[in-house]
């Protein structure tokens, strides 16, 4: 998105519009000096106040074509592209040329996701020539857009030719970089972008956006606050922002930062969908829908709306429109874990039980694989008629003792991904996958290599970092496979380079370090419900009770009372507290949802001795669980307790 400033690029060439001849011409004083006021305002960086003077410019003298290219201007600042291509369709029809128009309807057709149209119209011969800088950089954007990098680059290319020192289109450069994986060089270029125009909000929200991958959502919001400072009303600033509460599970403030960005850019489908993503958060599905609704489709086809939409209408009962979304979704993000498991689940919901089978596979083969998984796995063999599978499976999510984490599948085969790969041994995402199709395949060392090689031709892509740390950990290296994991946390902190750098060095035995690396998660990221439970199970262990049951209640706020070890947990903690009264009910309805886990049998077993220590269904529930699983110490320790006191 671009800043006030520059958007209005000269006030020259609005100059040129009055000099134009009009359909209808002579328009009225006061339109005339509402047109000035609203110019005055965007000198001070103030499109709300410009809006508003040249809707009453547009009201005196609905015939002024300038008023209407203006406010065309105002509302691609607030990103309001199909208000703003309204306007210009306006403006036409009262005769102003189309040429002088050509940059204002590139960006709006952009902001509409019509990048083909904006190409067009920034490249065509009647474009007014000393936008150039602007239509460049439009052009860039919308190349970018469709994916063909090397012509967006080419044509940023030219426009630092024209214009080095701006500080808009280093932050176009940022976002660039930022699509085609260079983290390290989107942080340059930022800082380049900041360097130039320190108070630039856009270079400000920019930074925040970056900062948000790099650190955490919490070193965000000074960044963002900072622009906000600067221009209340900025769009895209209101937005991430909002975005970025929501995700730190300040809902109430996210909302409120949505609705001051409609009032400013109505109809805004970006506000909108994070509306509906908070509703959909809070279990109101059909707030979730009509919010929706109301992007008009404008966000159509991206993961996150399909991610939405596909949990929408499951949550609606309608799994074969739930496939419709998600399956395309997953076809562009084979390792996107949380749809694959969405999908396996609409898949068998509509019956579609090879399919779903097909689809859960390459997470359940896993020795990691996680209780849900390995529940819907049972569910769908089932349905099979492959019982015993089903009972092997059962047993498994019964345990809820995962092994380590292994390489995931589904990237694709060798024969599938090798052509792509070997044409551009550079190229991070053919690369990427035919890294993870070789260790399916059993080839770590030839992994090995090729990851190595495309870290060192991809140094600031974070992908590229995480991708050796996998074939480093699959090589049994886990303190080598912590390195790259660091440096790829380095670049991006986000959740996925979190975790798996908090088990490398465990596996590694650096305790310390896999509990840093957990302690700089959560504190960035304080909502997020992996590090959460992680740290609910190193609390436990430690004998801190107390905190851990602080958040484990968190946990059982947002997630419901349908998690098993998420119940036994609960028990564990209130037990250790010394509310063993409490632990109870959390241990039965722990035990209720697995009655064959030795986790379940354990938790209620033991909070039955410490509620009633006479009860002999305790000893017999702990009998059961150390027979589930003889080798876990903490079952051994607590039947030889509850012996001990017989």
């Amino acid at each position: 998105m671009t800043s006030a400033r520059n958007l209005l690029l000269s006030f020259a060439a609005i100059a040129l519009f009055f000099a134009v001849p009009h359909a209808v011409a002579g328009p009225r004083e006061d339109a005339k000096a509402g047109l000035a006021r609203a110019l005055a305002a965007l000198q001070q960086d103030d499109p709300r106040t410009a809006r508003v003077e040249l809707m009453n410019a547009i009201k005196a003298d609905p015939t002024l074509a300038e008023a209407r290219i203006l406010q065309a201007r105002v509302l691609l600042m607030l990103g309001n592209g199909r208000g703003a291509q309204d306007e210009l369709d306006r403006a036409r029809q009262l005769g102003a040329p189309l040429g002088p128009m050509r940059h204002l309807r590139a960006h709006s057709a952009l902001l509409l996701g019509d990048p083909e149209a904006a190409i067009r119209e920034a490249t065509a011969p009647d474009a007014d020539p000393r936008e150039i800088l602007f239509r460049t950089r439009i052009e860039a954007q919308a190349y970018q857009a469709l994916g063909r990098f090397v012509e967006a680059a080419q044509a940023f290319d030219r426009a630092l030719a024209l214009a080095p020192q701006d500080s808009t289109l280093w932050a176009d450069i940022a976002r660039y970089r930022i699509a085609t994986g260079d983290i390290a060089s989107a942080l340059a270029a930022s800082d380049r972008a900041i360097s130039l125009a320190p108070k630039s909000v856009d270079a400000l929200t920019l930074k925040a956006v970056l900062a948000r991958d790099q650190y955490g959502l919490t070193e965000s919001t000074r960044w963002f606050d900072a622009a906000l400072k600067r221009n209340p009303d900025y769009v895209p600033a209101l937005t991430e922002y909002a975005a970025t509460l929501a995700d730190m599970g300040r809902a109430s403030h996210a909302v409120a930062l949505t609705r001051r960005a409609l009032t400013n850019a109505p109809g805004l489908p970006r506000a909108y969908f994070i509306q509906a993503l908070i509703a959909a958060r809070a279990g109101n599905y059909t707030l979730a829908r009509s919010l929706l609704a109301r992007t008009h489709g404008a966000l159509d086809g991206q993961a996150a709306t399909r991610l939405l939409r596909g949990v929408l209408h499951m949550e609606g009962g309608n799994a074969t429109l739930a496939i419709s979304e998600l399956k395309p979704l997953l076809a562009a993000q084979p390792l996107n874990i949380r749809a694959r498991l969405l999908l396996a689940r609409a898949l068998y919901a509509d019956a579609q039980y090879a399919d779903a089978e097909a689809t859960l596979f390459p997470l359940v083969e896993r020795a990691d694989a996680g209780t849900y998984a390995l529940t819907l796995a049972a569910h769908i063999h089932r349905a099979l008629g492959h019982d015993t599978v089903a009972a092997k499976f059962a047993a498994r999510a019964a345990a809820m003792t995962p092994g380590p984490s292994l390489v995931y599948r589904g990237a694709g085969t060798l024969g599938e991904t090798a052509p792509a790969a070997n044409a551009n041994p550079k190229a991070a995402a053919p690369n990427l996958r035919y890294i993870r199709a070789l260790l399916e395949a059993g080839q770590g060392p030839a992994a090995l290599t090729r990851a190595k090689a495309l870290q060192a031709a991809n140094p600031g892509a974070p992908a590229a970092a995480i991708a050796l740390g996998d074939t480093l950990l699959a090589a049994g290296k886990p303190a080598d496979a912590g390195q790259a994991y660091a440096a790829a946390g380095n670049l991006r902190f986000d959740e996925d380079t979190a975790l798996r750098l908090i088990d490398a060095w465990r596996r590694a035995g650096r305790r310390e370090r896999a509990e840093y690396a957990l302690r700089l998660l959560l504190w960035q990221n304080p909502a997020n419900v992996p590090g959460q439970r992680l740290a609910a199970t190193y609390w436990l262990a430690a004998g801190q009770h107390e905190r851990a049951l602080w958040v484990l209640e968190g946990l059982r706020e947002r997630l419901g009372n349908e998690d098993a070890l998420l119940m036994a947990n609960l028990a564990y903690a209130y037990i250790g507290a010394g509310d063993a009264q409490a632990a109870l009910p959390f241990a039965v309805h722990a035990y209720r949802l697995l009655p064959a886990s030795a986790v379940t049998s354990d938790a209620l077993g033991w909070a039955l001795f410490n509620t009633a220590p006479g009860d002999t269904r305790a000893i017999e529930l702990l009998e059961k669980a150390e027979a589930l699983a003889p080798g876990e110490a903490l079952v051994k320790r607590h039947l030889r307790e509850a012996r001990a006191a017989g």
